[in-house]
């Protein structure tokens, strides 16, 4: 019990801190990805929002696309943003770190103000990735995008948030 107690004691900040991310990280997942009224009312709205975003930039590269709910329709793939391609559980990830770890407001301002927007551009970039895999490797594009883009969003979201632990939270961090 003793050394249970000491363990507790040494670790207080870090215990504290995961304790934190785990109870923010929940909140804001049960919000935006579970809560039927948001993701209705604000991520489906915004998978809408995305899907114009995607077709613009392909189309820059002459892809003739439309965006037509959250579709992407191209003459040569669809590209259907569902709930859940759009970014919600890396914004969380980064979101609860931020939030949980103790530093000054304008360090955790300075990270939402860059990191937020930033996930949300490689969001972005992975579902035109995703719409360009569709068109030249469709017989792996479903792996794709279950296990790599997906994956690679998460890891850049973590590098962010160490990024701006690094760079911004340990400069500002209260004694």
């Amino acid at each position: 019990m003793e050394q249970l107690k000491t363990f507790f004691t040494v670790n207080q900040k870090v215990l504290r801190f995961l304790f934190l991310f785990a109870a923010i990280f929940g909140i804001c997942y049960f919000l935006f990805g579970i809560a039927q009224g948001v993701r209705l009312g604000v991520i489906k709205p915004y998978t809408v929002v995305l899907a114009k975003v995607v077709a613009a930039i392909i189309n820059l590269f002459g892809a003739q696309a439309i965006a037509s709910d959250a579709l992407v329709l191209s003459p040569k793939f669809t590209l259907n943003i569902a709930m859940g391609c759009d970014g919600v559980e890396a914004t969380c990830l980064f979101f609860a770190g931020v939030l949980a770890y103790p530093t000054h407001w304008r360090a955790r301002l300075t990270g939402f103000a860059l990191g937020l927007p930033l996930i949300q551009v490689i969001n972005v970039g992975r579902l035109v990735g995703l719409y360009y895999a569709g068109i030249y490797l469709p017989s792996i594009v479903e792996e794709m995008h279950v296990y790599v883009a997906q994956t690679i969003v998460i890891l850049l979201s973590t590098a962010i948030l160490i990024y701006w632990l690094e760079r911004f939270a340990n400069q500002h961090r209260p004694a």
